[in-house]
C-alpha cells in the first residue's frame, strides 16, 4: 500500500480492506472518489455494505424480539425496547401476547379456546369477561309456580333479582313451569300475577354452568289477593282484618282484640277497654301507662315547640322543650 491507501485503511479494518482491494497491494478499484479512492463511511448502518464493518449492533430499522421484550433498532444501530404491555406482565403485545394483552400471565400460547374456570378471578379465554360475567359460566333457574290449591298457575312472571336490580325473568307456561338462563351467582326470586300476593325467595344460589330448580309450590305456592295470612293480614297487603282469625293460622286474643285490631297495621296498640290496650295482632291486653311530665327553666326562656307523629299505631302530639 501507498501512504494515501494507509490512510484510508487506517479508516477500516485491515480484513475488510483486503477482502475489498483483492490483494494486499492492489488497488481499490470499488471505491469510488478522488483519485479512483473513496473513504468509507456508514449510511443507517447497512450491514451489507463493507463500510460499516463493526459499525453498530443493529441495522437501524430493524425489530426482533428479545425473549418476551420487542426492541426496534435506532438511528444510532442500537437496540431498544419499543414494545407495548398494556397488562404489565413479563411478555409484550408484539411477542405473543396480542390476544391476551388485557389479562396478566396469559399468552396466545396458554389462551383457552373458552372460559375453562369460573372462580379463579382469570379471563381464560381473553374475551374481556370474567368468572361469573362470561357467558361460557352461565347457569340457569327453573321451576313450577302454584296457585290456590297447589294447582299449577300460568302466566306468573318469575324475576332473578341482584341486588334490586333485575338480572332476568320468565313467564309460566300452561303448566306452570318456568326456565331462565342467568349469570352464575345468589339471586331473589319474585314471582307475581296480576291475580295473587307476590311472593319472595331469597339466596337463590346458581353455580357455573349448572340448573337450579326453585318451585313455588305447596306451602310456597301463591295466595289469592284477599285471602288471609298467618299474621291476619291480607294477601298483598299491611292490614290487619278481623275477619281473618282461623284462617292460615291467624289467631286473635279473642273477639274484642279482633275487632280492637280490624284495619291496624303489625305493631300498632289499640285500646281494648277504657283501661288496657292490646298491641296488635297477637298481643294480650295491658294495662295503659300514664306519664306525667313537668318541665321548668330555672334560667333563660323556656321554648317549646310541637308536632304530630305516629306512636304506637296513634297519632299524638311531640312536645319538645329547651331552655336557653
Amino acid at each position: 500500500m501507498n501512504a494515501f491507501e494507509n490512510s484510508i485503511v487506517g479508516m477500516v479494518s485491515a480484513k475488510e480492506w483486503k477482502e475489498r482491494s483483492g490483494a494486499s497491494g492492489g488497488a481499490v478499484t470499488e471505491l469510488g472518489g478522488i483519485g479512483g479512492f473513496g473513504f468509507p463511511s456508514c449510511y443507517n448502518c447497512d450491514w451489507g455494505a463493507w463500510e460499516c464493518f463493526n459499525e453498530g449492533v443493529c441495522p437501524a430499522g430493524s425489530a426482533r424480539c428479545n425473549n418476551a421484550s420487542y426492541q426496534t433498532c435506532s438511528s444510532g444501530c442500537q437496540w431498544q425496547d419499543a414494545g407495548t404491555n398494556a397488562d404489565l406482565d413479563s411478555m409484550d403485545f408484539q411477542c405473543g401476547d396480542s390476544l391476551c394483552d388485557n389479562v396478566a400471565g396469559i399468552y396466545n400460547a396458554t389462551k383457552a379456546d373458552s372460559e375453562t374456570s369460573c372462580t379463579d378471578g382469570a379471563d381464560n379465554d381473553c374475551d374481556g369477561t370474567t368468572d361469573c360475567a362470561d357467558m361460557d359460566c352461565k347457569g340457569s333457574i327453573a321451576g313450577t309456580v302454584a296457585g290456590e290449591s297447589n294447582a299449577s298457575l300460568a302466566d306468573a312472571t318469575v324475576s332473578a333479582l341482584s341486588g334490586t336490580m333485575t338480572q332476568a325473568a320468565a313467564t309460566t307456561d300452561g303448566s306452570g313451569k318456568y326456565a331462565m338462563a342467568v349469570d352464575c351467582g345468589t339471586y331473589n326470586l319474585v314471582v307475581s300475577h296480576e291475580d295473587y300476593a307476590s311472593l319472595t325467595k331469597e339466596g337463590i344460589v346458581v353455580p357455573p354452568q349448572s340448573r337450579t330448580v326453585s318451585d313455588f309450590i305447596s306451602n310456597h305456592s301463591l295466595v289469592p289477593l284477599g285471602s288471609c295470612e298467618a299474621d291476619c293480614t291480607g294477601a298483598g297487603d299491611d292490614t290487619i282484618h278481623s275477619s281473618c282469625e282461623g284462617i292460615h293460622g291467624c289467631s286473635f286474643y279473642d273477639s274484642t282484640a279482633a275487632q280492637a285490631c280490624n284495619l291496624a297495621r303489625k305493631g300498632w296498640f289499640r285500646n281494648y277497654n277504657s283501661t288496657h290496650e292490646v298491641e296488635c295482632p297477637f298481643g294480650t291486653p295491658q294495662e295503659k301507662s300514664h306519664l306525667a311530665t313537668r318541665v321548668s327553666c330555672s334560667a333563660g326562656t323556656l321554648v317549646k315547640t310541637s308536632t304530630i307523629v305516629l306512636y304506637k299505631g296513634k297519632p299524638v302530639k311531640l312536645v319538645v322543650a329547651s331552655c336557653g
